[in-house]
């Protein structure tokens, strides 16, 4: 698995949790144009960055605030 050591998804790894995400299985992925494909894991991977941020922002906050506690 040397896509996980580069921390890059296998395609079939990918497209299960585009299936999981989206609700369809495997056949309706491959039914789907591969811009529209290209495009929903594309913005599927923004929304993922942006609540990645948005979470280590809030625990920064929380240790910030323990810290003020003290």
């Amino acid at each position: 698995m040397a896509a996980v050591k580069r921390e890059k998804p296998e395609p079939l790894l990918d497209d299960v949790a585009l299936c999981v995400q989206m609700g369809w299985t495997h056949e309706e992925l491959q039914r789907q144009p591969v811009r529209f494909v290209e495009k929903l894991r594309i913005y599927l991977g923004a929304l993922a960055d942006r609540q990645s941020r948005e979470q280590r922002r809030l625990e920064e906050e929380i240790e910030r605030l323990r810290r003020m506690g003290r």
